[in-house]
């Protein structure tokens, strides 16, 4: 019984842990180190759902993997780059959030 108990436990906590979340990627101009992505990441950790932060710096884009209940509007996204001293351009949402590799 410890051992069914064990695979079950094993199991279920090898579920991706965004898997009902969604990512947001956002084309934005002007962050090009860590320094920029963390001073990014920060305001965008502070909103509510937002779990995850990561940003390509060569593309220009901003990964956000959020609750499926968060949205972000175009003139929010605007302003919080704005506000970090970048260049927001567009959003596009895909249903389930990417994996590191």
């Amino acid at each position: 019984m410890k051992k069914i108990l064990l695979l079950v436990v094993m199991l279920l906590g090898s579920t991706p842990a965004y898997a009902a979340d969604k990512e947001v990627r956002m084309q934005v101009l002007g962050a090009v180190c860590p320094s920029c992505a963390y001073g990014l990441e920060k305001k965008f950790m502070k909103i509510e759902g937002v779990k995850k932060f990561d940003v390509d710096f060569k593309a220009g884009i901003v990964f956000i993997c959020a609750e499926e209940k968060v949205h972000f509007t175009n003139e929010q996204l605007t302003q919080i780059f704005k506000d970090a001293g970048y260049s927001y351009q567009s959003q596009e949402e895909h249903p389930s959030c990417r994996q590191k590799s």
